[in-house]
């Protein structure tokens, strides 16, 4: 394949956001249609362009300034990435309708969020990511200006400490490219900038953040598409600070501190969970959960917890795609679907939980503490999804917008692949291989069981005959009525301080400059232009302040 041919998974979505707004007055479902193969055809094309090489491929495009190279670098790891990005937002865009400006703006986001993955250093990451955050308010604002959503100047401040991180990168080690960035000088302040934005970029917070806020929409459509395209690339960045780190954070200490603070995500959404008054609000906590694992099993340090966190991450994709399509009213779809995103056995969520649980344990001292959390959290979750069940349903949404069969097929086959969980680890160990050295443990009798240094998880063995009586045990399950809020089943325990935290924050975020100095600073009237701006216009804009600021 020729260098140039990298090119192609970033230009496949561009290029259908283009013919989707020429093809806007011929209506929104032609356009849509336009965008939806864009992001296909980006996601074939990927794939083809690594299997018949199956190693590291590179482009150089020039130089952006200051000695920083327009990389693109395409590895296993960004393939997982690149495909966990595309196929959410690909099916969402295929099956959902939506107005041809949200079809553009959407394809226009993948698109930037793939050149992100694919960029060969963090200051071109920074300057895609940058991009296909803006994009994403945008989206959300074009869908309904008055719903909640992310604030734009929270994700531009996370995308601002990468391109800072880049910066010092550039400055004391003299680049800024992943695999040539020297050890001594991703430091404490370089990781502790990237940290930041990870969090902050994807919304994982032990309080009710902007990726749950987004599930309150009249509409999901753009909530599902901003999940699938932010969530991954904030861990996107933890995981490529391996490489820049030769496979270790500068401090274990750091490691400790994020692999509890995943816990602290993953409680804080389960504990929202338990207490949800309506399955609408259960559905706003169960992608912050998965998260928050999959934030823990990649801060372990491991090659073994690194594997786990990308089957999880992957987990969350496939989840992401089925909450928008759910209806609800109580049926055989969301139970499928909580039983996917909970871990139920043998449910790949499972296996990716046990994997990661697993990976902290072997790691033993604090971390094997904060993996006891882990499996207490991983209880309360199961137990927050067994009461959603009987949960009475939302404020409601549009019929068209919801495609329940779809969403029961993708939570079943979720369910279903736990016994293919030795596929996916030799999958991760793969890509994990490209920031830090394989994992010690080995897939044993081909991909029945894998080994690891403390157990041998016979996955096929164990997980086979699960699957086989849970198939039995839905086939004969009664369907449960919905029913009121009076008659629902109490929550394990009340969150006492939910209703002031949420009153103190309504408050911070009603916070105004007075009027006499609101014409020099007023980010609100800022974001109100950024989202009612063209998309082509903004994105040229960024372009043009990254040459500025490089040259």
């Amino acid at each position: 394949m020729p260098p140039l041919a990298l090119l192609v998974p970033i230009g496949l979505p561009i290029l259908g956001s283009l013919v989707a707004a020429l093809l806007g007055r011929a209506g929104s479902g032609a356009a849509r249609a336009a965008a939806s193969v864009g992001l296909w055809s980006a996601a074939v094309a990927i794939v083809a362009l690594w299997l018949p090489v199956r190693s590291t491929q590179e482009l150089t495009l020039g130089q952006l300034g200051f000695g920083s190279g327009l990389d693109l670098r395409l590895d296993a790891m960004s393939l997982v990435f690149s495909l966990i990005v595309l196929v959410p937002a690909a099916t969402l865009l295929s099956v959902q309708p939506r107005s041809w400006q949200e079809s553009t703006v959407a394809a226009l986001g993948v698109g930037a969020a793939v050149l992100a993955v694919e960029a060969g250093g963090v200051l071109l990451t920074a300057v895609a990511g940058c991009t296909a955050a803006t994009l994403a308010v945008i989206q959300l604002d074009v869908e309904d200006v008055s719903a909640p959503r992310p604030s734009w100047a929270l994700l531009l401040a996370a995308w601002l400490a990468v391109a800072w991180a880049g910066v010092v990168l550039q400055v004391q080690g003299g680049t800024a490219v992943y695999s040539a960035v020297p050890v001594s000088a991703m430091t404490l302040p370089v990781f502790a900038l990237l940290g930041f934005a990870a969090i902050f970029s994807a919304g994982l917070f032990p309080w009710r953040g902007w990726a749950s806020r987004l599930w309150a929409r009249p509409s999901l459509r753009a909530a599902g598409m901003t999940v699938a395209t932010l969530q991954p690339l904030g861990l996107y960045l933890l995981v490529r600070a391996y490489e820049l780190g030769d496979g270790r954070y500068p401090n274990p200490n750091l490691n400790l501190l994020l692999a509890a603070w995943g816990v602290l995500v993953a409680f804080g959404a389960a504990a929202r969970a338990q207490a949800a008054t309506t399955r609408r609000e259960y559905m706003a906590e169960v992608l912050p959960g998965l998260a928050g694992f999959a934030l823990m099993s990649v801060a372990v340090g491991s090659a073994l917890g690194l594997v786990a966190g990308l089957i999880l991450t992957a987990t969350v994709a496939v989840i992401a795609i089925c909450l928008p399509l759910l209806p609800e009213r109580a049926g055989p779809q969301p139970l499928l679907v909580a039983a996917a995103a909970a871990g139920l056995p043998p449910s790949l969520a499972f296996g990716g939980r046990l994997l990661g649980l697993g990976a902290a344990f072997e790691h033993g001292g604090a971390m094997g503490v904060i993996a006891l959390a882990g499996v207490a959290t991983w209880l309360l979750a199961a137990a927050a999804a067994a009461r959603s069940v009987g949960l009475a349903a939302g404020p409601g949404r549009p019929a068209a917008e919801t495609f329940p069969r779809v969403a029961a097929i993708l939570g079943g086959l979720a369910v279903a692949a736990g016994p293919a969980l030795g596929l996916a680890y030799y999958a991760g160990s793969t890509a994990a291989s490209d920031v830090m050295s394989p994992p010690s443990g080995a897939l044993g009798n081909g991909i029945a069981s894998i080994v690891t240094v403390s157990t041998v998880i016979p996955v096929i063995a164990l997980l086979g005959p699960l699957l086989v009586v849970g198939a039995i045990a839905l086939a004969f399950a009664r369907p449960v009525p919905s029913v009121g809020r009076s008659a629902a089943r109490p929550p394990l325990f009340k969150l006492h301080g939910a209703i002031l935290a949420a009153r103190i924050a309504g408050e911070v975020r009603a916070m105004a400059v007075p009027s006499q100095y609101r014409s020099l600073f007023n980010p609100r009237a800022l974001e109100s232009a950024a989202a009612g701006g063209t998309p082509i216009l903004w994105l040229a804009s960024l372009v043009a302040i990254a040459f500025a600021v490089t040259r």
